[in-house]
């Protein structure tokens, strides 16, 4: 990388300098890349919550590196974020199908009228709330979600747990009837109540309890299930509380999880931290498609912890917030503790709570 336009000089020198001037600050493990990824988000869009989408940084990250390259002229913080120098950051490229937004499948291919009756119902679902930290995806990355399951032959004839629903992706599996059994786990009692009157109405195996995943899971879950669901809440004692609890869920070699992980509150430390944890745990990737959930804007954004720190105060006009979908499956039983989980499941990465 050479210079920049208008006199400011942009190399990876200086995303090393910016990097290191942001992790003495804040104690956060950001890297030079974060950096040239956030420069070349600047160069596709002037609006901050599409340069969240595209950066593929944290936004806990994203405000002090865009303050650092403020503070260098490098970039003007006002109506929008405006480069003020042609920096050589590759711009993200954006080639994804038209068709099914980069999924690699439609979950609309699902058997019988799943699809057809799923839209119908997610209508009429409760609304997100901040209580439970909640925030939905769109009802075509429900579908999805649920069609690689039935792709990996995950669904058919299983015994399925979905840990924490708002998704209501219990429901969309159930609807396939291909699943023996569906059982959700949600602390939020609106949720587990549309889902009873959802599984009544249309006559399906699925089942709902109001369980905060803080708590041990019930001796009749543990090692019960060939297949678990869970988007969980992304610090470390976060992802304890869900996927741990999915892992020990399952029965055994062979079982599968499905995870959504993001960009937006989890560092690249915080993936390696996961992966360490399944390995250690039994489990391998065998998926993991980037940007396959597209959260839906929630109605709480004013109030969520990131709100205070943006440069630009605006409301998002279009979706900004996508996580990954990871499936893994199960070398050997998991014999984690069935304990509870004790303290706080956020961390400082963490943005939406």
């Amino acid at each position: 990388m050479e210079t920049a336009g208008k006199g400011v000089s942009v190399n990876k020198e200086a995303l090393v300098q910016v990097a290191e001037e942001v992790r003495r600050a804040t104690g956060l493990p950001v890297g030079w890349r974060d950096v040239e990824r956030t420069l070349g988000a600047l160069r596709a869009t002037r609006d901050l919550w599409e340069a969240v989408r595209l950066s593929r940084v944290p936004l806990r990250f994203l405000v002090p590196i865009w303050e650092s390259l403020a503070r260098r002229g490098l970039l003007r913080l006002e109506e929008g974020l405006d480069l003020l120098a042609e920096v050589p950051a590759p711009r993200p490229g954006e080639a994804a199908c038209p068709a099914c937004e980069g999924r690699g499948l439609v979950g609309e291919r699902l058997p019988g009228r799943a699809a057809e009756r799923f839209f119908a119902w997610a209508k009429e679902r409760p609304e997100a709330i901040q209580d439970f930290d909640q925030g939905y995806v769109t009802p075509e990355s429900t579908l999805a979600r649920v069609a690689l399951a039935w792709n990996w032959g995950d669904l058919e004839g299983k015994e399925v747990l979905v840990l924490g629903d708002d998704d209501l992706t219990g429901l969309a599996a159930a609807l396939t009837g291909l699943p023996k059994r569906v059982v959700v786990l949600d602390a939020d009692p609106r949720i587990v109540r549309f889902l009873e009157r959802a599984a009544k109405a249309e006559g399906l195996p699925l089942e709902a309890h109001v369980h905060d995943l803080r708590e041990p899971l019930p001796e009749a879950w543990v090692h019960a299930f060939h297949t678990f669901f869970t988007d969980p809440v992304e610090g470390p004692l976060g992802l304890q509380a869900f996927v741990g609890r999915g892992l020990l869920a399952l029965e055994g070699e062979g079982c599968a999880g499905y995870v959504g992980l993001t960009h937006v509150e989890a560092s690249l430390a915080k993936w390696a931290d996961f992966q360490r944890f399944l390995l250690e745990n039994g489990a391998v990737i065998t998926e993991l498609r980037d940007g396959f959930h597209v959260y839906e804007n929630w109605g709480y954004i004013e109030q969520m912890r990131a709100w205070s720190w943006l440069p630009v105060k605006r409301r998002p006009e279009k979706p900004w917030y996508t996580s990954a979908l990871i499936r893994l499956e199960l070398l050997r039983r998991a014999d984690l503790e069935n304990a509870r989980v004790e303290g706080d499941l956020q961390d400082e990465e963490a943005t939406t709570y």
